[in-house]
């Protein structure tokens, strides 16, 4: 008998989840379209393969069977349905008085939830609304609240530089920028050049934030008194890639030059952290 294999499969939901099931013995190869058990019955893709350790199998969800037409016609379906029912869903919410703002929704394959995503500014005490829609569309329903950058990841866009945005096209997990990303590399701009669509700042901020943490150690801090060539002013900004930096001279004269002309006078305030 075959071993029991371990696949990693990207879920068809909302949440665009990558996550490893058991497979069991059944015939699948990458790229096959599947049915998962993932908090109810859903689509998926099989993404690759692990070689199991002793014991992994049992601690997993099961892939359930290789996707047939009928699998991915309901799916459609269910997708389309979903979109059909938001509208509704907005009057119930609209009667209730609920200060939320629907984002998404999805139907599991077999139909036996319901999962509404929404924004809110606070937490929202929605007990009665569940129960009303519960009636309305006969399944168990599940309202799930979600912050700015889980609503952009959603729904997608354009960002600032033409592409579609990184959430929705590739990153799996939205996590916070801090405007220190921003200081550090020293993007002195209004806000709304370095805002997403979310209205946060943009995630791109953090790809080569590392980079510039390890390069800026070799310079002066701003705001450093440094002299070059008998002329002494302040330093106002550095350029990695040239390794060089810019200084505004006790006449106002600002001058760019290699870093390893300059000699510091006295130390600039440290950067923010």
């Amino acid at each position: 008998m075959a071993a029991e294999r371990v696949v990693l499969v990207h879920v068809q939901n909302l949440d665009r989840e990558t996550v490893y099931f058991s497979a069991g013995c059944l015939s699948l190869q990458v790229g096959n379209s599947c049915v998962v058990e993932h908090s109810g019955l859903r689509l998926g893709v099989m993404m690759g393969e692990l070689d199991a350790g002793e014991g992994l199998v049992e601690q997993l969800e099961p892939v359930v069977r290789v996707a047939t037409p009928s699998d991915i016609e309901t799916y459609r379906y269910n997708q389309a349905d979903a979109e059909r029912i938001m509208s509704s869903t907005r009057e119930v919410i609209a009667h209730h008085e609920l200060p939320m703002h629907l984002v998404a929704a999805e139907y599991t394959l077999d139909r036996k939830q319901l999962r509404i995503y929404f924004t809110a500014p606070h937490r929202v005490d929605f007990r009665s609304l569940l129960r009303d829609l519960a009636s309305r569309y006969g399944t168990r329903i599940e309202l799930r609240q979600m912050g700015a950058r889980d609503e952009a990841r959603i729904k997608g866009g354009l960002g600032r530089c033409g592409l579609e945005i990184c959430c929705h096209r590739f990153l799996r997990e939205t996590n916070p920028v801090p405007m220190e990303m921003a200081y550090d590399q020293e993007l002195f701009v209004s806000p709304e050049r370095i805002t997403g669509a979310c209205g946060r700042l943009m995630c791109c901020l953090a790809y080569e934030h590392e980079s510039y943490q390890k390069e800026l150690i070799d310079f002066p801090k701003l705001g450093a008194q440094v002299e070059w060539n008998d002329k002494r002013g302040k330093l106002i900004s550095h350029n990695i890639f040239r390794k060089s930096v810019t200084i505004l001279t006790e006449d106002r004269e600002r001058l760019e030059v290699a870093l390893s002309e300059i000699t510091v006078l006295r130390p600039g305030r440290k950067r923010r952290r």
